[in-house]
């Protein structure tokens, strides 16, 4: 697995497969009225077919941006990508016309969005709308695209989808919403799927249902799936493999038991800190001081430093690489 930030170069975990997506220096800017901002700044990934990689950092971190990047839906009036690479089973999505990605967006690479209520149209029944992935990329017709869309809609669990295919999305409880966005980014049996935050507006009962539906769908198809979260539980549900984002960067990646028995990055550790979990009843949960760096005026050095209780002279001049610490466990961070 070639990573290509600071000096690693690292294999996939034992049991992958084939390289589907590879990433190389991925930099998006956003647009702001006082210039660009760099939301995502060198992020390099891969992932392997049939595993699932977590994504995880705390909001305004870059993980949807990354993703949004990935799928070339990063408008030209909000921002631009720049430097990097973007292989996706040979062929660099990042030089692809607008109408090439849209014959892979949702045929090949699919996404389920963060919010089913903003992301589906309310004016159009749910079978429309998911009928239409089958019509726009398989070249089926209007009838067979809804048999395929009740197949789909009973495949991930909604009961009665002959009924469902004529109701609107307001009709739906939240877990139905997001059942429908999983069988319409799954329509096509796409290679890779991205889930942006697919369970945060749902209660921890249809959480634990819409992951393990994931899961037995990932299992089934083979498709290879990037999930990402702020939950640390989601993650030691779902992952093989872990990224931790900072301020737009990667600060540490590892395979899912690496991140909880042995994490190196202090930020790491202080996300595992903050989980009540971790603590004995009674006991006061650790509190990471400050926050999140503006990213119009990022620190010198390390972003992380002033909000590091370990913080030394050369985390404020110096930005630390990312390193492969061993057993490709790479860590951005002086003190390691």
């Amino acid at each position: 697995m070639p990573w290509t930030q600071g000096k690693a170069a690292v294999k996939g975990g034992e049991g992958m497969g084939e390289t589907i997506l590879t990433v190389r220096g991925l930099k998006t800017y956003l647009y702001a009225k006082d210039g660009m901002v760099p939301a995502v700044d060198g992020l390099d990934l891969q992932l392997e077919r049939g595993e699932t990689l977590c994504i995880v950092g705390e909001s305004g971190c870059g993980k949807s941006t990354a993703a949004l990047s990935i799928m070339g839906l990063i408008p030209a009036s909000e921002g631009r990508i720049e430097q990097c690479e973007i292989i996706f089973k040979g062929r660099n999505l990042a030089n692809l016309s607008r109408e090439e990605m849209r014959g892979i967006r949702g045929r090949e690479i699919s996404m389920i969005f963060q919010e089913p209520m903003t992301s589906l149209n309310p004016v159009l029944t749910i079978g429309r709308q998911v009928s239409e992935v089958f019509m726009a990329h398989r070249g089926l017709n209007r009838n067979e695209a809804m048999k395929e869309t009740i197949q789909m809609l009973s495949l991930v669990g909604i009961p009665e989808p002959e009924r469902r295919v004529r109701e609107y999305p307001h009709q739906l409880s939240g877990g139905m919403r997001q059942r429908v966005m999983i069988a319409m980014a799954l329509s096509c049996r796409p290679d890779v799927l991205i889930a942006d935050e697919p369970t945060s507006a749902l209660d921890v009962t249809v959480q634990a249902q819409i992951l393990q539906l994931i899961k037995e769908l990932k299992d089934r198809l083979g498709t290879a799936v990037i999930l990402i979260t702020h939950d640390l539980g989601v993650v030691a549900e779902a992952a093989q493999r872990v990224l931790v984002m900072y301020a737009g960067r990667a600060v540490e990646y590892c395979d899912v038991n690496g991140l909880f028995d042995n994490p190196r990055h202090p930020y790491t550790r202080g996300l595992l800190a903050s989980v009540p979990g971790h603590r004995n009843h009674g006991q006061r949960l650790d509190v990471m001081d400050g926050s999140a760096p503006n990213l119009r005026d990022l620190p010198g050095g390390c972003r992380f430093y002033p909000r590091c209780r370990y913080a030394r002279g050369m985390c404020r001049t110096s930005e630390p690489e990312f390193v492969d610490i061993g057993e490709g466990h790479l860590c951005a961070c002086h003190l390691i």
